[in-house]
């Protein structure tokens, strides 16, 4: 023993020496190094380590450091070797007894440093309170292998890697913040953290608590399992140990620092074990034992140390744990509530539509409805009479000012009378008509037209007229009895009761004898259910309805047989004689026991007056200037045949060359579809008929009650004269083309007929009454006194009726979408088509994208399934493009009769005509699809799908509905929206890469939204895959946001911009639609 002694006095006191001569150098391998000393002390401190004595003299010196001692202990729970009395310290911990961390990297070994100051600065690729935890793979570079004997000039293992996936292979490091919230309340100065290490081989580990990175206690572990276990979308790293010790460090926080309190006691007393220490993928980690556990709940209220960790071990790629496919999650469940879903938007809509549909199947009769005292005839006797005088009124068009359509035409009639228009087909008829009623035009008009003798606006005009025009524009799947309601509610007063319009209703159906066929749809062509007069009946109630002073009405009997014509103009008549009201219309060839209802009569012919005034005086008239009308017939035909024969002259502005002699026969009527076959009056004296003298011509002009030529060479012989006739006409036009257009003369026959009516008791009269009632209105309007042939000033009498105003717009917003609900509803072919195909394609892609795996196959098919479901409903969409384009038409003439304003028709039609279409569908696709393909199962994803697909059909919806307002012609309109989703499929981003795209062009991806569309479900389903892929015995395992960044879509880009672009054009788009529709769809005429 002496010996022993002796020898360790002699190397401690050459190891003396020579670092007297040579400071110490770190040994680079222990096993090459006999002796070294403690970093931080001097030589003769480190022979005292070595249980030599200090040199006498110096009484003072604290006793040597030696862990064979009882005063002594090795921190960590350090080996303490027997042979010298000093600590072997595990990785990371230094100094005498084990409680100083060290710094470097923990390839060092043992050339690593103690810590100096209050941190440690870690080498390139480390971390941690004392730099064992990797943070790089080429932080591992030379790594040494568990086990490995390498000589010095052996070249360092490669590929090595920083295994940061939690499960411990040989040895793991982890560094840990405590995200206790009352620790870190108490401790905000000075953050407390955990170090937790592993040994694998030895199933041990060891664990360390830090405040203000000072190690305040530690714990020692054993017999521990460590465990990975797999879930779909997270793991869970655990590790157990049976028994545990923890040991304070005298003076340190919560071990009798000044101020703090001690838990030395309770740590060697209390913790004894089990421990757990646990980490889930994105919820941070654990450490839990039973006793610390309580402390814990009991001081900070908490149920353990909750950790967040980060954690690395240096591995050989070959050591990395291999990634075990978990089992897909049953998705039966997902599908069974995605079907059930589905079935219930389905039976809800259903429902709701059958419900709406019987609600209203049987209006009520007049037995059932119940109205105070004198509401029901309110409108029929608080009217204004009034009286229609016009003056001069012309019309040309601004593209050929020299021909005017309508040329100085002068006119009235009275309250209780009926005035009809005449004339040939393109006399005028109806421009004269559209000016009488204020209607929009696009020529120049001029001229005075007078309401009881005074000029009125055309606002306060349009609230005493009613207009119907030439052709029904009613929606066909409507009742008779809704149309007409609809028309009651929206421009009644809204002061007047519900139950008043519904009887009001029911009377003018009642007046114009449709009361029987109220039940009874309007259909369509194809699919008809009232007839031709029922339906013109019908257009009359909807303007009847409103009980107007004034009501013009465009040919109302054109397309109907005698009997029906005849039952039109007389509840005409009995409503302008029983009623008082001014009743105007046109009409053509009408039979004799209607025109001997009429009051008063115009004739025109080419846009000129041949007569106009009392009915009564017309025979007379014409018999005074020559022209009787023949005994026995209708004096409607006869004035239709005179004005077209005095026409004599060619329609066009060219003028009949001089060099063609025309016979006076009367051949060349000016209508080419009349002139072939008409006998000449050569033949007059063989026929019997009698011939009427022409008015100052003495020529005997034929009329065409004649009988047709009896051979075939008469009718030759004019056809030739009518050949040469249109070969000359036709010459003339191309030798004068280019030149001016030229006034069109009027033929001397008709303007024989022309100046015999101005020339006329009759006109002169009509002039006289207009100047008449004119000064009279004057001299009311400059305080004159009232006579009694005054009439009353329709704006000031209609007071009343001016502050009785229309349906509000709430009003007009309900009515409107309930008649385009029962139009959506009652056609349910378009509607069951959507809902159908829904169903039916969802199932179908459900069989052939069914659970689709976790692969690039899978990945192919999930951008597969996403590209094919935006292209069906986008061009689904595109059955929108009749919706409006059927009602374009309807919704100008009720606009201009002043039924309802843009905004609620625009409204309405939006929220109930689109919105079942494209919102209930997408819905019921999505809920079925999305479990049968198995997307990912979170209920956040889920409702993403859904929502992007929604928002990507309310875009294309809108997109389709601009381009069906602002292009009227439904052929070209398809074209245009076919186009579209071309161009959106193209930059979708499937077809061309994002990033591949020409810097000049790739703007164009912003504006498709197909691609927000598009990248924002493949972001919401693919973002956090993982893909993996055995193929040829390749294993490729990567991030699916990988593959989608080569794609170029973004993996953050799901709510800004896709989302947000979705509703900003589908904002935008409907915004400009209404615009478009407010000031561009109007009635012109």
């Amino acid at each position: 023993m002496l010996r022993v002694t002796l020898l360790a006095t002699a190397l401690g006191l050459m190891g003396s020496s020579s670092l007297a001569a040579n400071p110490p150098q770190r040994a680079r391998n222990s096993s090459f190094a006999l002796w070294q000393p403690i970093p931080g002390q001097s030589a003769l401190q480190s022979t005292a380590v070595l249980g030599l004595a200090p040199p006498k003299g110096d009484d003072k010196c604290p006793p040597c450091f030696n862990c064979l001692l009882p005063a002594f202990s090795c921190g960590q729970y350090g080996e303490c070797n027997p042979y010298d009395g000093q600590c072997r310290c595990p990785p990371g911990f230094g100094g005498q007894d084990c409680l100083e961390p060290l710094c470097g990297a923990l390839p060092d070994g043992e050339q690593r440093y103690p810590r100096k100051g209050d941190s440690c600065d870690c080498n390139d690729g480390w971390g941690g309170i004392n730099c064992n935890v990797c943070q790089t793979d080429q932080a591992c570079a030379g790594f040494p292998l568990p086990g490995e004997l390498r000589g010095l000039d052996e070249e360092p293992v490669q590929n090595m890697t920083c295994y940061k996936g939690g499960l411990t292979v040989n040895t793991n490091y982890q560094m840990c913040d405590v995200t206790n919230r009352k620790i870190l309340d108490m401790l905000p100065d000075r953050p407390p953290q955990v170090t937790f290490a592993c040994d694998r081989p030895s199933e041990t580990c060891n664990f360390q608590f830090w405040i203000g990175q000072k190690e305040s206690f530690y714990c020692a572990l054993d017999t521990c399992t460590t465990a990975l276990k797999h879930s779909y979308d997270y793991n869970i790293t655990q590790y157990d140990c049976q028994n545990i010790k923890c040991s304070c460090i005298p003076g340190r926080m919560l071990c009798g620092e000044e101020g703090s309190v001690d838990i030395g006691d309770f740590l060697t007393e209390e913790i004894k074990g089990p421990a757990q220490f646990t980490c889930k993928t994105g919820q941070g980690c654990q450490f839990e034992e039973p006793a610390m556990n309580q402390l814990i709940n009991d001081i900070f209220g908490d149920n353990a140390i909750t950790l967040k960790c980060d954690g690395g071990e240096c591995l050989h790629y070959t050591q990395v744990p291999g990634y075990v496919r978990p089992e897909r999650p049953d998705n039966s469940l997902m599908v069974g509530l995605s079907a059930a879903l589905a079935g219930l938007f389905f039976i809800i809509a259903s429902a709701t539509f059958w419900y709406i549909g019987q609600a209203a199947k049987h209006p009520e009769g007049f037995g059932q409805i119940r109205l105070p005292a004198d509401e029901a005839q309110r409108l029929m006797t608080d009217h204004v009479p009034a009286r229609l005088h016009f003056s001069n009124l012309s019309y040309t068009l601004q593209s050929n000012p020299n021909n005017p359509i309508l040329d100085g035409i002068t006119g009235s009639v009275k309250n209780g009378q009926v005035l009809a228009i005449m004339g040939a087909s393109g006399a005028g008829k109806s421009t004269f008509l559209d000016i009488l009623a204020r209607k929009q035009k696009r020529g120049i008009v001029s001229g005075e037209v007078l309401v009881n003798g005074r000029a009125i606006p055309d606002s306060e005009f349009k609230k005493v007229m009613g207009f119907v025009d030439q052709e029904d524009t009613l929606m066909s799947t409507l009742t008779v009895y809704e149309t007409v309601l609809y028309s009651a509610l929206l421009r009644l007063p809204r002061e007047m009761s519900f139950e008043a319009k519904k009887f009001r209703t029911l009377e003018t159906m009642h007046e114009l004898g449709i009361l029987g066929i109220k039940d009874s749809y309007i259909g369509e062509s194809g699919r008809r259910s009232i007839s031709g007069g029922e339906k013109r009946r019908v257009s009359i109630a909807c303007e009847l309805v409103t009980s107007p002073s004034i009501l013009f009405l465009d040919e109302p009997t054109s397309g109907l047989d005698a009997y029906n014509a005849y039952n039109v103009v007389e509840s005409l008549v009995s409503l302008a004689r029983d009623y008082n009201r001014t009743v105007v219309f046109t009409i053509h060839q009408p039979r004799s026991n209607i025109v001997a209802l009429f009051d008063q009569l115009i004739v025109l012919a080419q846009g000129r007056t041949v007569y106009a005034g009392e009915f009564a005086k017309c025979q007379d008239y014409f018999e005074s200037i020559g022209h009787p009308c023949p005994p026995g017939f209708n004096i409607a035909d006869y004035l239709i045949d005179l004005t077209m024969t005095e026409d004599v002259g060619p329609r066009s502005h060219v003028p009949t060359p001089p060099e063609i002699v025309l016979s006076d026969d009367g051949t060349n009527l000016g209508d080419e579809e009349r002139a072939l076959g008409r006998p000449s009056s050569s033949r007059a004296g063989n026929t019997g008929l009698p011939t009427i003298p022409s008015a100052g011509t003495g020529v005997e002009e034929e009329t065409e009650l004649q009988t047709r030529p009896n051979s075939l060479s008469d009718t030759a012989a004019d056809s030739t004269n009518f050949i040469k006739k249109k070969t000359s006409q036709l010459l003339d036009i191309f030798s004068i083309s280019g030149s001016q257009k030229s006034s069109k003369p009027l033929p001397p026959k008709l303007s024989a007929l022309l100046k015999a009516y101005a020339d006329s008791e009759i006109a002169a009269a009509i002039k006289v009454e207009i100047a008449e009632i004119s000064q009279a209105a004057s001299s009311n309007a400059n305080g004159g006194a009232r006579t009694t042939e005054e009439l009353p000033d329709v704006v000031d009498e209609t007071a009343a009726l001016r502050t009785r105003s229309r349906a509000s717009y709430g009003t007009q917003f309900r009515i409107l979408s309930g008649r385009a609900f029962k139009n959506l509803y009652r056609d349910p072919a378009l509607l069951t088509a959507h809902y159908v195909s829904s169903i039916v394609i969802a199932l179908l892609c459900g069989g052939l994208f069914h659970n689709v795996t976790n692969d690039i196959s899978g990945f192919q098919n999930r951008l597969g399934l996403f590209f094919f479901t935006l292209a069906l409903f986008g061009f689904s969409c595109l059955s929108s493009l009749g919706l409006f384009a059927n009602e374009r038409i309807l919704f100008m003439r009720e606009r201009a009769n002043g039924y309802y304003s843009s905004f609620t028709y625009f409204s309405s039609k939006v929220l109930f005509d689109i919105l079942p279409l494209r919102v209930v569908p997408p819905m019921v696709f999505g809920s079925i699809i999305y479990g049968l393909v198995g997307l990912v199962p979170t209920v956040p994803a889920f409702w993403k799908f859904i929502l992007t697909l929604v928002l990507f059909n309310l875009t294309t919806a809108s997109v389709v509905l601009l381009i069906s307002v602002v292009v009227a012609n439904t052929g070209v309109a398809s074209l245009v929206g076919t186009l579209v989703m071309l161009y959106n499929l193209l930059f979708a981003g499937l077809l061309i890469n994002r990033d591949s795209t020409a810097r000049p062009v790739a703007w164009l991806h912003s504006l498709s939204f197909f691609h927000a569309a598009y990248e924002a479900m493949a972001v919401n389903e693919l973002r956090y895959l993982q893909l993996k892929e055995i193929k040829y015995g390749v294993e490729l395992d990567v991030p699916a946001a990988t593959i989608l960044s080569i794609f170029g879509f973004r993996a953050q880009a799901f709510w800004w911009p896709d989302i947000i672009t979705l509703v900003i054009m589908f904002s935008v788009f409907t915004i400009c639609s209404f615009i478009y529709l407010h000031l561009y769809v109007k009635e012109k005429r």
